[in-house]
């Protein structure tokens, strides 16, 4: 063989080992969300039907329906539910109607295992307002 035709051959197989390499390390897979939570709201009163929603943060999704600012609001707190600045300027009536809002799942690789009784669901919305 004559020396061009091996540097040919050389740089014909560099390229191709390349190529394979770089097929091998592309990711086209999703990453699994960093962080998933399963959000429930449980009525006290007899007869009362529970309401779940999933939400996921890092890539934002889930059936939340505003998971883009949950995602932003519990971040903002570093995934601490009891730090949520709600809507401080809501206004709820002293109806005594319980609810028990939890949250169990993973924030950021982190176990999550939040619970917390409040007098109404306005109370709820008050405290923790966009994530519930």
């Amino acid at each position: 063989m004559t020396t061009p035709l091996l540097r040919r051959t050389f740089a014909t197989a560099c390229l191709v080992v390349v190529g394979l390499g770089l097929a091998a390390c592309s990711d086209d897979d999703p990453k699994p969300a960093k962080s998933t939570l399963n959000l429930t709201v449980t009525p006290a009163a007899p007869g009362s039907t529970p309401t779940h929603v999933t939400l996921t943060c890092e890539p934002t999704g889930g059936d939340h329906a505003n998971a883009e600012a949950a995602c932003k609001a519990l971040a903002a707190v570093g995934g601490d539910f009891d730090k949520l600045t709600g809507d401080p300027t809501a206004v709820c009536v002293q109806v005594f109607e319980p609810v028990d809002a939890a949250v169990t799942g993973t924030w950021q690789g982190k176990q999550v295992d939040w619970r917390k009784v409040f007098g109404n669901k306005c109370e709820l919305s008050a405290r923790t307002t966009p994530v519930f």
